[in-house]
């Protein structure tokens, strides 16, 4: 039995639509049934969607070797490559959603927190998170940011997580 209310998912996937519908960057938020994928097959189906897919499986790098986005399942799983412990997946996800990436600044992350906080909740407190590296959160030991990009964007925060029978896949990109 579900300790969720009935029509939570879907109120929770309207206020969603509505906050990405309304972001100055391109999001993509998506609840999902756990249907035994890995986060970074989770992620990988998440970004390739029509009408404007964020993953390419052809590399469109102008430099040679190093390849910004990532052009597969396997390349995608390098990069989902920090855990976010279960407890601090709220304050993640609200970075995510609510931060600039480019201007680092937080303005709307305390408006974000409001769907964080149910979303995170939606798969438990055993939840497993992982994060793209530390574009929307200072790395624990304080030093600089770094992140491996998932999108083909310049910047990108990604967040996914896998517990209680469903699936969250959460990124936000920006691009100067």
């Amino acid at each position: 039995m579900s300790v969720h209310l009935p029509g939570e998912l879907e109120a929770l996937r309207e206020l969603l639509d509505d906050w990405t519908s309304h972001q100055n960057f391109d999001m993509v938020v998506e609840i999902g049934e756990d249907r035994g994928l890995s986060h970074a097959q989770l992620c990988w189906e998440a970004l390739e969607r029509p009408p404007e897919p964020l993953v390419d499986t052809v590399c469109r790098c102008r430099s040679r070797g190093v390849h910004h986005s990532p052009h597969g399942v396997r390349q995608m799983a390098d990069r989902l490559g920090v855990r976010v412990p279960a407890a601090e997946a709220a304050d993640w996800m609200a970075l995510t959603l609510g931060m600039n990436l480019l201007s680092s600044t937080y303005i709307g992350v305390p408006q974000a927190r409001v769907l964080a906080e149910p979303l995170v909740a939606l798969l438990g407190p055993d939840a497993d998170w992982r994060a793209n590296g530390y574009a929307a959160r200072r790395p624990p030991d304080g030093g600089n940011r770094s992140w491996q990009p998932v999108t083909v964007y310049l910047v990108d925060a990604a967040l996914v997580g896998i517990g209680g029978g469903r699936t969250v896949v959460a990124v936000a990109t920006a691009d100067d």
